[in-house]
């Protein structure tokens, strides 16, 4: 009786060891498959050197000038990396360049393209105004509610004729938050940076705005430092 019971003992205990292995793997494919996804990260816009493999941030601010229509970026550190310059003689069709501050390279060339109610933005690679060299269109279409801002962004290989944008800003321009994101998830897509504004009270009356971009890693700066340009541009 004691034999029969020993290998009745041995007979479970083999028995729960040949199934701890599949409850192992089975916990981890539950684990895994609970994990939250990454975020992925849209392709260059302007150029892959723009993309850091870490999360950047930006000032971006207007300064006092003869056009009224100029910026500064400088990265974290407070170093000038980018620079914006109105043309002084554009009266009829606003256009700025987007500088490369170190070697005044031409980076994106912006061209206020708006009519009627629309506020149209185009933009350019260097200091080109060819369309073989259109980077993208931003649209801010006459919102019936002014305290909410929507602004949608077309890559040039968009082509849905403009109805379906590649990216989309929101948020509330006049709270001073809004924040971009790329379609492809759903209808709200997925955040890739922030645009925030700060104002000094005699700031504010000079009209020389602050922003900040917050650029999530993998992104590129010079797309979202262009859009806050553009976002300036279309309140102002």
């Amino acid at each position: 009786m004691l034999a029969l019971q020993s290998i009745g003992s041995a007979q479970a205990y083999f028995t729960q060891q040949s199934t701890q292995p599949k409850a192992i793997i089975r916990d981890a494919r539950v684990a895994m498959s609970s994990e939250p996804e990454e975020t992925p990260v849209p392709a260059p816009v302007v150029d892959a050197r723009y993309c850091a493999a870490g999360a950047t941030a930006f000032a971006v601010t207007k300064t006092i000038s003869v056009t009224g229509h100029d910026f500064t970026v400088n990265d974290a550190r407070g170093v000038a990396v980018m620079q914006v310059e109105a043309a002084v003689f554009s009266f009829l069709q606003a256009r700025s360049l987007l500088l490369d501050a170190a070697s005044r390279r031409p980076v994106v060339t912006l061209q206020d393209d708006s009519y009627m109610a629309t506020s149209r933005w185009q933009a350019y690679r260097g200091d080109s105004t060819s369309r073989r060299n259109l980077l993208f269109v931003a649209v801010k279409l006459s919102p019936l509610n002014l305290a909410r801002t929507k602004v949608r962004v077309f890559l040039a290989s968009n082509g849905s004729g403009e109805r379906v944008p590649d990216f989309v800003i929101s948020g509330s321009y006049y709270d001073g938050a809004c924040t971009v994101s790329a379609k492809g998830r759903g209808d709200d897509g997925y955040a890739i940076a922030q645009i925030t504004r700060q104002d000094t009270a005699g700031g504010a009356l000079l009209g020389r705005h602050t922003y900040t971009a917050r650029v999530n890693p993998g992104v590129d700066h010079a797309f979202i430092i262009s859009l806050a340009v553009i976002l300036d541009e279309m309140y102002h």
